[in-house]
């Protein structure tokens, strides 16, 4: 009898290492890790957005069988770092911006073009039009799929160095970009050597002046406390910042297909309600920043200028895109023809 259960005992406890089922036949739980870079503070759209997807997650399957546990401030690594950890298996979903998407999936380079949604309306229709071929794209090419989007609107430029007027102001102002060659060679075009830098280095290269500027939404620049080592503010209408939540095509079909549908509609209920967010987060931003001085040049005095040198260098990025399905898409979502 001692020895049969001492028998038991060593295979519970292996069962439990080996992440197998217990004895009793019960089903494990599912634990989906939702990793993002971002501060939890109640401003913060990953924040917001990490919540309401694991409230209605749980609500739909019920917390005895899923738990969505959020791990922000990028305790799990990079916004690169989490997308890749995401195809291997290692975390289950992610949201990051889709500059860092398109260095793995590179037709998601359409999104990075300069330019290419006058506002924010735009962005949400071409997103609307071609879920599914955004998916089939991304599949294709990570084996990751967006689950949500979000916008947390346009990237502005700060910098410690001086007001940015006019394109001109730029040439001696150093600008963190992200490690985005479409990005790079944006600031290029405007006459300035960018200093690629990933996301979670930006803050100190800033505060050590290692740079003088980086780009990013008011709600971003809020939330990460650019105030206490930035000045101003220019409001250049170049690139919108836009992302997904991302999950890996195989764990996803791996679920039970209740699972499965309440990811995907939860996905689908998030998307709407962060769009009813942004404007109130980004008017909350603007006043925030103001009352920590910052100082707001406006939109720069000849943005045509701006525009065209950064629309001219979209032909350049058509190898690096390579599958230029999704771009093409766009165009036709937007009723205009890609440049060439």
């Amino acid at each position: 009898m001692r020895k049969a259960l001492v028998v038991w005992m060593y295979i519970a406890c292996l069962g439990l290492l080996l992440g197998l089922p217990s004895v009793s036949g019960a089903q494990d739980k599912i634990i989906i890790r939702f990793s993002h870079s971002n501060t939890p503070t109640p401003m913060d759209p990953y924040h917001a957005l990490a919540m309401k997807m694991k409230e209605k997650i749980e609500a739909a399957v019920g917390k005895d069988r899923i738990e969505v546990q959020e791990y922000p401030a990028g305790q799990l690594g990079s916004e690169e770092r989490s997308f890749q950890d995401v195809q291997q298996g290692i975390l289950q979903m992610t949201v990051l911006a889709v500059n860092n998407v398109s260095i793995f999936a590179p037709a998601l380079g359409a999104f990075d073009l300069p330019y290419i949604f006058k506002d924010v309306q735009e962005f949400d229709k071409c997103v609307d039009e071609n879920w599914d071929l955004i998916n089939k794209v991304l599949a294709e090419e990570s084996g990751n799929i967006a689950v949500a989007w979000h916008s947390q609107g346009f990237r502005f430029i700060t910098n410690s160095k001086q007001p940015i007027n006019v394109i001109g102001d730029l040439v001696n102002v150093k600008i963190r970009t992200p490690n985005n060659p479409i990005m790079i060679g944006v600031y290029r075009a405007w006459g300035t050597q960018p200093v690629p830098l990933a996301w979670d280095e930006t803050f100190n290269a800033v505060q050590q002046k290692v740079v003088d500027g980086q780009d990013n939404p008011l709600v971003s620049i809020a939330t990460n406390r650019f105030y206490e080592v930035q000045k101003y503010i220019t409001e250049p209408h170049y690139k919108l910042w836009t992302g997904p939540v991302v999950v890996n095509v195989d764990w996803l079909h791996s679920l039970p297909p209740d699972v499965q549908k309440a990811i995907i509609k939860a996905g689908r209920e998030t998307t709407l309600e962060m769009r009813d967010m942004l404007a109130k987060q980004e008017a909350e931003a603007r006043a925030f920043l103001k009352e920590k001085g910052m100082i707001f040049c406006g939109v720069p005095k000849d943005e045509d200028v701006w525009m065209q040198r950064a629309m001219h260098i979209w032909p350049q990025f058509y190898p690096q895109i390579k599958n230029l399905e999704l771009a093409s898409a766009f165009m036709k979502t937007l009723g205009r023809e890609l440049p060439r």
